[in-house]
């Protein structure tokens, strides 16, 4: 055999080398694809999943979002109730306070007048008992006359 012939026989060894891992090539590459194409159906529908429990959730917090609101409509009138009957509250403290402050003055008024005619008060008071004493006598005096 010439180096002609070898070199063909081994140029046709080599291109059948060739193509033999150019097959083996494009069948692994054929396997990949597949099981990207698997891998890509799962996680669409995955991503199908997720989307639809996304929208039951949208749909689950609008509807506890109209719920609140409704709720806080509701409590409204109680809110509005609770704040007129903290204005009348404070209303009646106000006038308990003036009420207090008129009482503390009369007390001291009184207080003043007594202390300033404390005097006549207590010539007062030993007159009625003076006098009180000598009707006591006089009584006594009378019923001794009456019983003799």
């Amino acid at each position: 055999m010439s180096w002609i012939e070898i070199s063909m026989v081994s140029s046709a060894l080599a291109f059948i080398l060739l193509i033999g891992f150019a097959v083996r090539f494009l069948i692994a590459a054929k396997r990949t694809i597949v099981h990207l194409d698997d891998a890509i159906i799962e996680i669409k529908q995955h991503v199908i999943a997720t989307a639809e429990q996304s929208e039951q959730l949208l749909k689950q917090t609008g509807q506890l979002t109209e719920e609140v609101h409704r709720q806080v409509l509701a409590l409204e009138p109680t809110i509005q109730s609770i704040e007129k009957a903290g204005a009348s509250i404070g209303d009646v403290a106000s006038v308990i306070r003036k009420g207090a402050h008129l009482m503390n003055e009369s007390i001291h008024g009184a207080e003043k007048v007594v202390h300033t005619h404390q005097k006549r008060i207590q010539d007062v008071m030993e007159w009625t008992t003076t006098g009180y004493e000598l009707w006591q006598r006089w009584q006594a005096h009378r019923n001794a006359k009456s019983d003799h």
